[in-house]
């Protein structure tokens, strides 16, 4: 189903998964592969999905894949990548680790950006932004370009030169969701105190 909205959609699975020990992404909640569970939340609200990182990896998910232009820079190169390379002018990221997320809060985000006059619609919790839930407009690339070239090159220190809506805690709350969305796994017992969570969710 191609989304209403003129917005891409993209899931970054580039990461070097080292304290996991295995790809984060291909990780199975209920028989299906993290990846693929955030590439189905995203489906509703974005025209195509794409997923940011190497081809040779997950090509056999067979979803459309963009290979970063300079490999080993870390998330603000796959943004740029992709903000390049898209037609759309709105474009909603994720980190393929988010096994809370929920798909209307995605929605809301994409209301929030098309509504608005900001470069980039990014949450921001208790622990700080979350910029890899988060909505980026294309007029980003020169900002996250020059960004590149400095260093750290991170997402977060290249904000404060973008105008940013941010959707503060509260906000959050107010909206109905709980900044735990946002939990994302690094390690062998995040995940599997992620998967004790859940199924007590379902009970």
């Amino acid at each position: 189903m191609v989304a209403s909205f003129p917005v891409g959609g993209f899931v970054l699975v580039g990461g070097e998964s080292r304290r996991m020990g295995r790809a984060k992404a291909l990780l199975e909640l209920d028989g299906v592969p993290l990846v693929l569970r955030a590439a189905e939340l995203l489906r509703p609200q974005v025209a195509e999905i794409t997923l940011l990182g190497p081809p040779e990896r997950f090509a056999h998910l067979g979803v459309r894949m963009l290979a970063d232009r300079r490999p080993g820079r870390g998330p603000l190169e796959a943004l740029c990548a992709a903000l390049a390379s898209s037609p759309c002018e709105w474009n909603l990221f994720l980190a393929c680790d988010l096994p809370f997320l929920e798909g209307e809060f995605l929605g809301a985000l994409v209301r929030r950006a098309l509504a608005g006059r900001a470069q980039a619609v990014v949450p921001r919790t208790a622990d700080g932004w979350q910029p890899l839930c988060a909505a980026y407009h294309r007029s980003c690339v020169p900002v996250m370009e020059q960004g590149l070239t400095r260093e750290p090159a991170g997402i977060v220190e290249v904000l404060p030169a973008l105008e940013v809506d941010a959707i503060e805690g509260e906000e959050l709350a107010r909206l109905g969701f709980s900044e735990r969305i946002f939990r994302n796994i690094n390690t062998p017992a995040d995940w599997e105190a992620a998967q004790r969570e859940l199924e007590l969710t379902r009970k």
